[in-house]
């Protein structure tokens, strides 16, 4: 009997609020049909007319809910209050005014908490957290997602919110820089979808993973989603999420190490016309800033002009300030580039150059004004002057009012020449400051590529050690003495090679290496191999002031290693004492000269004519001479040597 009547109640609760027109009627007939509810009932009953006014999007909304509030506060009925809060937030939120928004959900976020309904707090935390991210801020977003995915995580039939949730903590992660940890979460998001086995939801997974590996610059990783993620949407026929793969695409092509813009820019314009098509103007404004990017690159400025301009007012109606700071410095950019200067510098300004002009133009016009009246005066007073020229008190009068406006017209315009000179001294301050940014950025860039450079000198170094080793494996499992004989010489090659990728990352100058200290170290590695062999070989290494880059090095220390390799292998078998092995390299005017000798047996002539040597590492010192395109020499006159003049 009870349910049937309360049922009966918001059935008439429903059809008065829908026919009724004025609000103090409604409120009025809405006491007069509730005199048996309790407190609690008519709160919830109220809130459901709340509820129908939001869903039918009527211009009731915040009339209710301020209602709402007061009738639950003077009946002591807390939820209702939170509700009435919440549902404040959520109509701020739809009309964009996102700070009332995020002032009622912390208020309304407040109050279920202090009664424990922490379902409640966590949707409502949710709404917050879009509201903070609407707003730009970020910790705060992450802050209040995190929160409601630990409420999700503990409901399994909320299997579906979880991965939502992931896939927008995911999206904060990449706005914050922390592209590792929004893999994670981007995959697990999507890892959940595909075990449910919801395409549209799988596709939106893949668009935020490819984002995200855009960002953290795993550019083939980002191509497989958003490739994926493209043909999924095609098939689906989900034309938002194609939109969306096709920007990742673009972003793959344009920032990848290659760069192929031809490819970014056509995945851009197809963006763009079905952006266009479906009215999806979020997503038709990022084509046109990251197309306005590469117009820049391409100095196609006009162009450039036109996208930026477009993203820029789409940025600016919906305050989102970091984009619209992106557009504006592709505007600028733009401007730069067809010499419009001024426009330049009034776009990088932003609205405080806005502000700037008004005060100006304000200015302007107080100054025409002075003029005007100023000149009105003079001509008053000497026409004054003209008609009562024996009235010498009037004249006196006249003249005092005429040098009391003069002086209060120089005042005004000293005034002005000196808020001119404030204003231009800030602006050249804010340049400065911008230059002194720009300077820093540009120094940090640097120290991040040399830094790189240097891990990768290292990495090649290792991978040739690598390469060195499995040689010497390979050599140790042989019995052929031919064949080990090659894998050495292989081994000693690659040696050399590895040396130079040592030097150059041990090196602050990341470009050349130190020549003498090259050689030293390589003849004297070589040497050591040999063992006692080559124990009473004396090395002479002299190569002062000199550098090479990594183009010149590499033949040049492969030369040695053939040369020297020979040399304790052959050249000191019948010596008794006073063995000596010598390497010079000498600059002239731009040209090099290296000599390598020893004062051992020397080598053969027939060995030395090019057509019927067998040896590789002859073959290899000429085709590497070649190579550097030298003129070189052999001698045999005590002992052998070897000269080679090049020029780099």
């Amino acid at each position: 009997m009870i349910n049937l009547r309360r049922i009966l109640l918001f059935t008439l609760l429903w059809l008065t609020a829908f026919v009724l027109s004025a609000q103090t009627e409604r409120l009025d007939s809405l006491k007069r049909e509730m005199p048996n509810m309790s407190d609690s009932l008519q709160v919830e009953s109220l809130f459901q007319v709340l509820y129908w006014h939001f869903n039918n999007r009527t211009d009731s909304i915040h009339y209710y809910a301020r209602l709402l509030a007061k009738e639950a506060e003077a009946k002591r009925v807390p939820i209702g209050l939170s509700r009435s809060y919440n549902m404040s937030g959520r109509q701020y939120m739809r009309e964009s005014q996102l700070d009332s928004a995020a002032y009622y959900f912390e208020k309304a976020h407040k109050v279920a908490v202090d009664l424990g309904e922490e379902l409640q707090a966590s949707m409502i935390m949710a709404n917050l957290g879009i509201v903070r991210y609407n707003l730009g801020d970020f910790e705060g977003a992450l802050e209040s997602f995190l929160v409601r995915l630990r409420m999700v995580e503990k409901i399994p039939r909320l299997k579906k919110s979880e991965a939502n949730w992931l896939n927008n903590i995911a999206g904060v992660y990449t706005r914050l820089n922390r592209d590792s940890l929004a893999i994670v979460y981007a995959r697990k998001s999507l890892r959940i979808r595909q075990e449910l086995n919801e395409v549209r939801e799988v596709v939106g997974s893949m668009i935020t993973l490819s984002a995200v590996y855009v960002d953290a610059e795993m550019f083939d990783s980002s191509y497989y989603y958003s490739k994926k993620a493209f043909h999924l949407s095609r098939s689906i026929n989900n034309e938002l999420t194609t939109v969306q793969a096709l920007n990742n695409m673009a972003l793959y092509f344009e920032r990848q190490e290659a760069g192929d813009l031809d490819s970014a820019i056509y995945y851009m314009n197809t963006g763009i016309r079905l952006a266009q098509k479906q009215g999806f103007t979020t997503d038709l404004a990022n084509f046109q800033l990251n197309l306005s990017k590469i117009y820049n690159q391409r100095e196609n400025y006009r162009k450039a002009l036109e996208t930026a301009s477009g993203a820029a007012a789409y940025y600016e109606e919906t305050g989102l300030k970091r984009e619209l700071s992106i557009a504006k410095g592709n505007l600028a950019d733009a401007y730069e580039g067809l010499g419009r200067y001024k426009e330049a510098n009034e776009v990088l300004r932003g609205h405080y150059t806005l502000r700037d002009s008004l005060f100006n133009i304000d200015k302007s016009e107080a100054i025409s004004e002075l003029q005007i009246e100023y000149e009105t005066e003079k001509k008053n007073q000497q026409i004054a002057l003209q008609e009562s020229q024996l009235e010498t008190s009037a004249a006196i009068i006249s003249r005092q009012s005429l040098v009391r406006n003069i002086a209060i017209g120089g005042a005004a315009v000293l005034i002005l020449v000196v808020i001119l000179i404030y204003r231009n001294n800030r602006l050249k301050t804010q340049a400065a400051q911008e230059i002194s940014e720009k300077n820093v950025q540009l120094g940090k860039a640097l120290s991040e590529r040399e830094s790189l450079l240097k891990e990768i000198h290292h990495r090649v170094k290792n991978n040739l050690q690598v390469i060195a080793s499995l040689l010497y494996l390979q050599s140790d499992k042989t019995d052929d003495v031919s064949v080990k004989k090659l894998l050495e010489e292989g081994q000693g090659r690659v040696r050399s090679m590895a040396l130079i990728h040592q030097k150059l990352y041990e090196n602050d100058d990341l470009k050349h290496i130190p020549f003498e200290d090259y050689l030293s170290e390589l003849v004297g590695e070589i040497k050591k191999t040999f063992g006692a062999a080559a124990e009473g070989v004396d090395l002479h290494i002299e190569a002062k002031n000199i550098q090479f880059d990594v183009d010149t090095a590499v033949p040049l220390g492969l030369i040695i290693n053939e040369l020297s390799t020979n040399a304790f292998k052959y050249a000191y078998t019948d010596k008794m004492g006073g063995a000596l092995f010598s390497v010079k390299l000498e600059q002239n005017e731009g040209q090099y000269e290296m000599t390598v000798s020893d004062n051992g047996t020397g080598i053969p002539d027939e060995a030395l004519n090019a057509t019927q040597s067998s040896s590789l590492g002859l073959r290899l010192t000429r085709m590497l001479s070649d190579q550097l395109e030298g003129e070189y020499t052999f001698d045999n006159k005590e002992g052998t040597s070897f000269t080679l003049k090049f020029a780099v």
